[in-house]
């Protein structure tokens, strides 16, 4: 075929503009499905942009703060009682350990006299190992979002260092808000409830009632 055929030959010419026709449905195609992935996954994907940062830390939650669902470290019973007593959630679960399953017992018992639901406990084996609360903590997370409960805090102040750390990674992750529970305590170490403060870990998306300490 010489060069003059090969350039007039309409065959050929409507096979390219087919290629090309394909390949521009193709790309089409490709756009709208990653742009659709991008905005499903929106939070996640602004979490990877920005990296390990963290627009909101601290505060004093207000008396009036609200979160639909709570969940606690454990290891004492007192402190997470005052805090459902105040907060009121509707949910709430627990992380706690073999050496703090008494108080967890109670912490199930008091939510339900208080008529709150528990969506759920988990004993977590070792207690130096984050991964375990954070897979605890992202287990609970996942409940209660099959339950369509998507207002949640996690609060850390209960449970060992590690357990503390592994459930705040599980919250910045799942992005919920995270809390931490100051008191003070008397000369037989007693938390004196009088002096409990709510404080803001974290508030990875704008959140509730609360105000700078």
């Amino acid at each position: 075929m010489n060069e003059t055929a090969f350039a007039t030959d309409p065959a050929l010419w409507e096979l390219i503009d087919r290629i090309s026709t394909l390949l521009g449905l193709a790309t089409s195609v490709v756009a709208i499905v990653v742009g659709s992935l991008a905005w499903v996954r929106r939070d996640r994907l602004r979490a990877w942009l920005r990296g390990n940062r963290f627009p909101k830390v601290g505060g004093l939650a207000r008396d009036d703060a609200h979160w639909t669902a709570l969940l606690f470290t454990v290891s004492r019973a007192e402190v997470p009682a005052w805090v459902m007593e105040r907060a009121r959630p509707t949910w709430v679960g627990f992380v706690g350990t073999a050496f703090s399953g008494d108080a967890v017992q109670g912490l199930v018992a008091k939510a339900q006299a208080l008529g709150i639901r528990v969506v759920g406990s988990r004993e977590v084996a070792d207690a130096d190992d984050p991964e375990a609360a954070r897979t605890a903590v992202h287990a609970l997370l996942a409940e209660l979002k099959r339950n369509g409960v998507s207002n949640v805090a996690v609060d850390v102040t209960g449970g060992k260092v590690p357990m503390s750390l592994g459930a705040f990674m599980a919250a910045e992750e799942a992005r919920v808000d995270s809390l931490y529970v100051t008191v003070g305590y008397d000369e037989q170490h007693q938390p004196k409830p009088e002096t409990a403060r709510v404080r803001c870990v974290s508030r990875p998306r704008p959140a509730g009632a609360v105000r700078a300490a």
